[in-house]
């Protein structure tokens, strides 16, 4: 296949994928409208608004030479923006499942999970197109997963379990399945189908739920708590059509559930869309092979990320009330740091600094979506920036277990110059500091959980007035858990009488004067974690 036709092919298969996202988001949209239901309206709302800024990068990246297809140096961008675009959009569709889990709102999960189901695909498409590249030729028509293509690519066969305890049931199903080239085995519970899986592995199972012994709910939970089998594709298939028993199955990890008088044709496009999956994952696991060739490469695109990361913090000011200082130093090519200050329409100034858990390009890709959700908000709006607020709307969206358990501390401040009232609020972050000239520091603590962790916490709010002539520092972790010569921490206790010291001396400690002394107290030029240090120095 040319490269012209692999990029046509691949735009065929995004746009497909996105018309199937918007289509269903807009199916929720008529029902949540038509129910009265204002907030799954603006959810949903929220996510076809995310799947059509989806849409142009995606066809432009893959748009043929002469056809308005990018630079190399726009590709890098443009790769960037779909990155943040795609991991905004699946965060916002687990928001939404979240939200109907309630008996109330289950019959929009089917829908979702559709939703779900396309955008991973939309986002294993473009990795795969990525790691393959399209001017390369097409692998073997035979994957290490065993699934064979046909001569026509759309026709996929594989291996497939048939589960039911009805031997009229399963003997149809399997005949079915067989006159399209699928490899058929049998089981007659899902006891005996744990013990087939474990034999050989299986490309799909299709599933009965009511079943003597093991049903199907059970076979669930232990097929997908069992690491070796819990990426196992299985299509429900049962008489039973409650909503209830919909959800749950889709809840326990479920690609589909059709009724039993199924249409062929439908059953037929389930089971092709796991397979290509499968084939998709296949081709990703050899094209591992050719890593270490592309390592020179590799470490080029995490220079031009780290360069795009840091491009997203903001320029140093000087306004009237205050001027900023700040100073960052990722521990690796790409860090989890991110802060940031925003003047709203009424005056007030917000002042944040957060720091995503680990290192790296998954800490960086969520700092970057978690300040363009900052950078997002309206500032005409200043109950937005409310300090325990905001934290706990970005609780709400970012929770650990949809962001491959990474979670990130924040410290968020929200200044009245009038006033000169500082209403602040912590999660889970080192204290700001407050230097006031000619008294001892203040450390503005806070008591709220890091991001992401519990379910519905409670960030307090605290407030304080800003002397004239006072610094705030806010700073992440990394600045004091740097080692000494002797191999100890230094510690925040430690870092603090370093920071008094030297604002004594000079009244109006510089970013960088700070971290030379931390430098010099612990004899390291180097520091073992991302560092962030922000100053904002009052009426300077």
């Amino acid at each position: 296949m040319s490269p012209q036709d692999s990029r046509t092919r691949v735009r065929h298969e995004i746009r497909t994928l996105l018309n199937h996202i918007v289509g269903y988001a807009d199916i929720l949209l008529e029902d949540a409208s038509g129910s009265g239901e204002s907030e799954l309206e603006a959810v949903f709302g929220d996510l076809r608004g995310k799947a059509l800024a989806l849409r142009e990068p995606l066809l432009r990246f893959f748009a043929n030479p002469g056809e308005g297809a990018p630079s190399e140096r726009d590709r890098e961008a443009l790769k960037r923006q779909i990155y943040g675009f795609l991991y905004d959009a699946i965060a916002q569709i687990q928001a939404a499942k979240r939200a109907c889990q309630s008996e109330d709102y289950s019959r929009y999960l089917a829908d979702l999970q559709k939703i779900l189901e396309a955008s991973n695909r939309t986002a294993e498409l473009f990795e795969s197109a990525l790691s393959r590249a399209l001017d390369a030729e097409d692998p073997s028509e035979k994957t290490s997963s065993g699934i064979e293509e046909a001569e026509d690519p759309s026709r996929l066969t594989g291996s497939i379990l048939v589960v039911d305890d009805d031997a009229f049931n399963r003997e149809l199903l399997t005949r079915h399945l067989e006159r399209q080239g699928h490899r058929v085995r049998q089981a007659s519970d899902g006891a005996e189908a744990l013990s087939a899986l474990e034999r050989s592995p299986f490309d799909l199972v299709l599933l009965d739920v009511m079943m003597p012994g093991m049903n199907g709910y059970q076979f669930l939970e232990r097929l997908k708590s069992r690491p070796r089998l819990r990426d196992t594709h299985v299509i429900v298939i049962s008489a039973l059509e409650e909503s209830g028993s919909v959800a749950r199955c889709l809840r326990l990890g479920a690609e589909d559930y059709l009724p039993r008088e199924f249409d062929p044709v439908v059953l037929r496009a389930r089971i092709e869309s796991c397979l290509e999956r499968n084939r998709l994952r296949a081709r990703e696991r050899l094209s591992l092979q050719a890593l270490a060739a592309a390592q020179r490469q590799l470490a080029d695109e995490l220079r031009r990320a780290a360069e795009y990361v840091r491009s997203l913090l903001p320029r140093k000011v000087r306004w009237r009330e205050l001027r900023t200082d700040w100073i960052f130093l990722p521990s690796r090519d790409l860090g989890g740091d991110a802060f940031g200050y925003t003047r709203l329409e009424d005056g007030r100034i917000a002042l944040y600094l957060l720091d995503v858990s680990g290192h790296g390009i998954e800490a960086a890709l969520l700092s970057v979506s978690i300040l363009n959700r900052i950078h997002s908000l309206p500032r005409s709006e200043p109950g937005l920036w409310d300090p325990g607020r905001i934290l706990s709307d970005l609780n709400a969206s970012y929770r650990q277990e949809d962001q491959n358990n990474l979670f990130f501390s924040a410290w968020f401040g929200l200044w009245d110059p009038p006033t000169r009232v500082l209403r602040y609020a912590g999660a889970g972050a080192p204290p700001a500091v407050l230097a006031v000239p000619g008294t001892p520091l203040k450390t503005l603590e806070s008591q709220g959980p890091a991001v992401g962790i519990e379910d519905s916490p409670t960030f307090p709010c605290s407030e304080t007035e800003i002397p004239r002539n006072s610094v705030l520092y806010l700073f992440s972790d990394g600045i004091y858990e740097i080692r000494r010569e002797d191999g100890r921490i230094l510690g925040l206790p430690d870092f603090l009488a370093i920071l008094g010291e030297l604002c004594l001396r000079s009244g109006q400690a510089g970013v960088e004067s700070v971290v030379d002394a931390v430098r010099a107290a612990c004899g390291r030029t180097l520091f073992e974690d991302d560092i962030s240090l922000a100053g904002f120095y009052f009426d300077a």
